[in-house]
């Protein structure tokens, strides 16, 4: 056997030492990976379930996953999770997160569902103002008013990018089809509720559906301030105050009052 023999011999050894040693390297790691200490269940969707509806078991699953993509705030057992109100649309797969579900409170499910400092307020619409019954929970929606003034028709928006919360008396959207409606109910802040009913009051309403992806900013109508009542206390409003507005210097003096929207004469003596 000559020397270049010997040479290729001992490479090929060399090179086959390196190649298992690579190869056990990487099952070892792995394996690791895919060990028990490095994966972990969680609550996954069985099933599609829609916005409003209360999670039962049947709606859930129990899922291994890799601990580097679970999420933080990923429901890990089944107690966490049943009962609970969905405040999103869940997906089957979707790995079920606290954020997505809210716990039920007292009376209806409507009322877990409706934000912090917010409102749920119900107007009456028909086939047009509802949007031919394309509607459903969870949608966004631009509020126009059309009204008279001055003899002439305008239209102001006067809300915009407000969510649906229900249609008629459902606030969950598993009928994903059309369907003529009565009601829609709104989640607005106080100040946005008195504007809509004051819109209300001075002509027609007319919603406006959003593509959901849709967060553009729309400029609104400035309500007038003479169309806004007066806030008084609940006292004022009871009986009205009086106030001295003249009084007079002739021998016998006369006081007038003004009483409400009443002038009153008081005589007085000297």
């Amino acid at each position: 056997m000559n020397n270049k023999t010997m040479l290729f011999v001992l490479l090929s050894l060399a090179f086959g030492v390196v190649a298992v040693f690579l190869a056990q390297s990487w099952l070892e790691s792995n394996s690791e990976t895919g060990g028990p200490e490095n994966t972990s269940t969680v609550i996954t969707m069985a099933t599609l379930v829609p916005l409003g509806a209360i999670l039962e078991r049947k709606h859930l699953k129990l899922t291994p996953m890799p601990k580097s993509v679970i999420p933080e705030t990923a429901i890990k057992t089944f107690e966490e999770a049943e009962g609970m109100v969905v405040k999103h649309n869940l997906y089957t797969g979707e790995i079920l997160r606290s954020e997505r579900i809210i716990k039920k409170g007292e009376g209806s499910t409507l009322a877990s569902l409706i934000s912090p400092n917010m409102r749920a307020v119900t107007i009456r619409v028909n086939d047009v103002v509802g949007v031919a019954g394309f509607l459903l929970p969870g949608n966004r929606v631009d509020v126009l008013n059309l009204f008279k003034k001055d003899g002439a028709l305008h239209t102001d928006i006067v809300l915009a990018n407000v969510k649906i919360l229900a249609i008629d008396q459902r606030s969950s959207n598993d009928e994903n089809k059309p369907k003529l409606v009565r009601a829609v109910t709104l989640e607005l802040s106080l100040e946005q509720a008195e504007i809509l009913l004051i819109a209300k009051g001075r002509g027609k309403l007319q919603l406006a559906l959003r593509n959901p992806n849709d967060s553009a900013e729309v400029e609104l109508a400035l309500i007038n301030e003479t169309e806004k009542r007066e806030k008084r206390p609940v006292s004022n409003m009871v009986m009205a105050p009086k106030k001295i507005v003249r009084v007079s210097s002739e021998s016998k003096s006369k006081v007038y009052l003004l009483k409400g929207m009443k002038e009153q004469v008081v005589k007085v003596s000297n």
